[in-house]
């Protein structure tokens, strides 16, 4: 049984992070749009060389409202579940 646990366990720490990632990238919407990050955030930032604002806020809202979507088919009661 020891691997087992360590399966249900594994699944749950990866269940909590992607539920803690989908919300932490909807509350980057709030700072993105206060902050006009659309026209102010620059490409190619110091720690980040080769990364477009425009990618950066394809995730920040495209890829993070999708993932609600699907959260909002049924998933979210799944991951909640394992919380």
């Amino acid at each position: 049984m020891p691997r087992e646990a360590d399966y249900v366990g594994t699944v749950r720490d990866n269940a909590r992070a992607l539920w803690n990632a989908i919300n932490n990238l909807k509350s980057l919407q709030r700072e993105w749009d206060a902050l006009d990050y659309g026209t102010t955030l620059p490409d190619d930032t110091a720690n980040n060389p080769g990364i477009a604002a425009s990618e950066v806020g394809a995730v920040v809202f495209s890829t993070a409202d999708a993932m609600i979507t699907v959260l909002n088919a049924g998933h979210a009661t799944n991951i909640a579940k394992l919380l």
